[in-house]
């Protein structure tokens, strides 16, 4: 089993949006976020992103199974923006392979920073065991409150 990330290309994009749609279409259900959720994002968009922001192609052996949005804040800190895996690959131990690819990519990072949905509890418990740090939450909409999380790279 060969998992690798690799810059993503313009022509993986389609793909791409098929398995972020997939991927968010249940948090979309019970947020009812329809402006802010990936479901709603239309592809040109997402080619935009490819363009300016980091955008990362995760790849299981010759099959795309994901991707991940990271953005440049500057001064080696930077921000998953947006890291998501079919639902086929998803909690099979994944992500943590993942995350550990994504920063080696960056050496010099001092610090990481994200944000999920308040009530996926899954997901705190996995950035925890990471090393992320709840640090405040932000509501989208009625529905959905973002929690933010930092890492700081050489600290507990």
């Amino acid at each position: 089993m060969d998992l690798i990330i690799k810059r993503t290309k313009e022509v993986e994009a389609r793909r791409l949006l098929e398995i972020q749609t997939e991927a968010f279409s249940e948090d979309l259900i019970r947020y009812e976020d329809h402006d802010t959720n990936p479901v709603n994002e239309p592809i040109e968009k997402l080619l935009r992103k490819i363009e300016i922001f980091i955008h990362y192609t995760i790849w299981l052996d010759d099959e795309i199974i994901g991707g991940a949005d990271i953005r440049d804040l500057k001064e080696n800190k930077y921000r998953l923006n947006r890291v998501f895996l079919s639902c086929e690959y998803q909690n099979k131990g994944l992500g943590s392979k993942i995350m550990k690819l994504i920063e080696s990519e960056f050496p010099t990072a001092i610090e990481w920073s994200l944000d999920t949905p308040h009530l996926n509890t899954r997901n705190h418990h996995f950035y925890e065991k990471l090393g992320f740090k709840k640090v405040r939450q932000h509501q989208i909409t009625s529905k959905l409150f973002l929690i933010d999380y930092v890492k700081k790279i050489g600290s507990n």
